[in-house]
């Protein structure tokens, strides 16, 4: 099969999109031999296709991702792809483009507020979900404590790296804590409070693939609605992870989160024809 497709860079959460019209069924088995070593290799892919939900112009573009789950870097990708392709769906004012995304995971349109950087570089804001409940800690086995964070298709579970010795075997647990409910994806966010750095281990539960993933935008967005609701007040923080780093930005009112909006380069990296 020949297909075509851009890959993109979004703090180094490598994505690959498909822009041709794919059968879903279809999806996971293309996904896999995307993201394989002897192939383009990707973290994930995600799929272009016209809107399922939204009736009128205020959208003309879907994103799917491999699994059905929502994925943050990959929608603030595809919204600085439709600004570097001249999409007609995307809108101009002043120095700034912006373009409504409806994507997997959820039942809302984003739009995407993007800037050019230079000929293939884009600094891309979406201002993501909120998160679907309150942050909770959970204790599992006696011995870890985190934070479990959920957003429509996805949920997180944050937790001090200090306090792990063995990252795996926490992975195992959490895995065998959440296998009962019904979710496309999970993270685990490990924060070293003293070094101010992330890192995002990632799960898709359709395509059974673990990255430990050089940045991860929902992860980001749960870490800062998980410390909005400890601090009660509003933060614009930058979070360092192996990839770069991701500004975010939250809206703490009347006790309750009211906005998150992230922040970060992406970057256009090849576009062409791939043979799966």
């Amino acid at each position: 099969m020949k297909l075509n497709f851009v890959k993109v860079n979004p703090v180094e959460n490598m994505t690959v999109f498909i822009s041709n019209e794919v059968d879903r069924n279809s999806h996971i088995e293309i996904s896999k031999k995307l993201m394989d070593y002897s192939n383009i290799y990707a973290e994930q892919v995600g799929f272009i296709e016209k809107p399922a939900y939204t009736y009128d112009d205020s959208c003309k573009v879907r994103l799917q991702m491999m699994g059905g789950e929502f994925c943050g870097n990959a929608t603030r990708s595809l919204g600085a792809y439709l600004v570097h392709n001249n999409h007609e769906s995307v809108k101009k004012a002043d120095d700034k483009y912006y373009v409504n995304i409806e994507t997997s995971g959820l039942n809302q349109v984003l739009t995407c507020e993007v800037e050019k950087v230079n000929d293939n570089t884009y600094m891309s804001k979406v201002e993501m979900p909120l998160i679907i409940r309150k942050p909770r800690e959970i204790i599992l086995k006696d011995k870890y404590k985190l934070i479990r964070t959920d957003f429509s298709g996805i949920t997180h579970f944050i937790v001090n790296s200090a306090d792990v010795e063995d990252k795996g075997l926490l992975f195992d647990i959490v895995k065998t804590y959440i296998e009962n409910e019904e979710y496309e994806a999970f993270g685990i966010m490990f924060y070293d409070f003293e070094k101010e750095y992330l890192e995002p281990l990632v799960y898709v539960k359709a395509t059974d693939s673990l990255f430990w993933e050089r940045s991860c935008a929902s992860g980001t967005s749960a870490f800062g609605a998980a410390l909005t609701y400890m601090k009660q007040e509003n933060l614009v923080i930058d979070v360092k992870q192996p990839g770069g780093i991701l500004k975010i930005e939250t809206c703490f009112s009347e006790g309750d989160l009211k906005k998150i909006v992230l922040n970060g380069e992406v970057e256009i990296v090849a576009q062409g024809t791939v043979y799966v």
